[in-house]
């Protein structure tokens, strides 16, 4: 594969191959060992300057590698053509890493290079982040496929990608949300219809949580009529007792502690935010030996 925009287009054995890496990139991590596979190749990773975790993880990941990070927050909304920048990209560098929006200008971008693409996250996506978060799972829980996941919240990227996830590698996951903030129809039917696991949607909280073993999460809407929907899906150690033993809570950042995850759980052994994200270095390096050491 020469770019990597969506878990939508890998397959099974392509994501297990990827965890196989990271674990490789972690040990050699571990070890201080020495390893730029991408030496002298030039990557442009385009973050806007909220982008805070993918941006130090990818960046501090191709120095590592070897190659020169050159950070350039490009923009697609000019009267230049995307066709006239990619062109002209095209005679200079080995890789871009962009996030964006647009799904499908990313799509675009990708069809446009010479050079391998990775999508740092749009609206729709958020391969990386969701790759990253699994690997450090299965560090945990091996087996995945045995696991009941549990995503509390919108329909919104990092949920659609974990549905994307769920469909390649059969996963039980079952997203719990007020009504009207359910996953768009196609995504729920091909999670269905792909994966040999239970997919399923609930709007009630306690039903959701019975027998979870990994509890997801991602930022609320902000407008205040939205917010009052959600309150009732506040997590809390008292409401995290119908889960199985052992449950984890993975909360996708920046984390509002007035929102989804309060303090309490925040503090408690059921939350892995941190130790997860770790995980961000290793899986990002994985990625760009996989699709730029060519």
């Amino acid at each position: 594969m020469k770019n990597l925009v969506s878990i939508s287009d890998l397959n099974k054995d392509f994501i297990y191959q990827l965890f196989d890496q990271a674990d490789a990139m972690k040990a050699r991590y571990v070890r201080g060992e020495v390893y730029k596979p991408l030496a002298g190749k030039t990557i442009i990773t385009s973050f806007p300057p909220t982008s805070i975790r993918t941006r130090v993880t990818f960046e501090t990941g191709v120095f590592q590698l070897g190659a020169q990070p050159l950070n350039l927050h490009m923009k697609f909304d000019d009267v230049e053509f995307v066709e006239d920048k990619i062109g002209h990209l095209n005679c200079w560098i080995d890789g871009l890493i962009i996030r964006h929006g647009s799904q499908d200008l990313i799509r675009r971008i990708a069809d446009l290079a010479e050079f391998p693409v990775i999508n740092g996250m749009t609206k729709d996506s958020h391969p990386c982040e969701i790759l990253s978060d699994l690997h450090g799972i299965r560090e945990i829980r091996p087996d995945l496929e045995s696991l009941k996941f549990v995503f509390v919240g919108e329909g919104a990227n990092i949920s659609n990608t974990w549905f994307e996830i769920a469909a390649k590698l059969d996963l039980n996951i079952t997203q719990v949300c007020p009504i009207g903030y359910e996953i768009n129809q196609e995504l729920y039917d091909y999670a269905k219809s792909n994966s040999k696991g239970e997919v399923r949607i609930t709007h009630d909280l306690t039903e959701g949580l019975k027998n979870a073993d990994i509890v997801l999460t991602d930022g609320w809407p902000p407008e205040i009529e939205e917010l009052t929907k959600f309150m009732p899906y506040q997590l809390s150690i008292d409401k995290l007792k119908s889960a199985n033993k052992g449950c984890l809570v993975n909360p996708c950042p920046p984390i509002n502690r007035a929102h989804a995850v309060p303090t309490e759980v925040m503090d408690s052994e059921y939350f892995i935010g941190y130790e997860m994200k770790s995980s961000l270095l290793h899986m990002q390096k994985a990625i760009l030996e996989e699709f730029m050491a060519r």
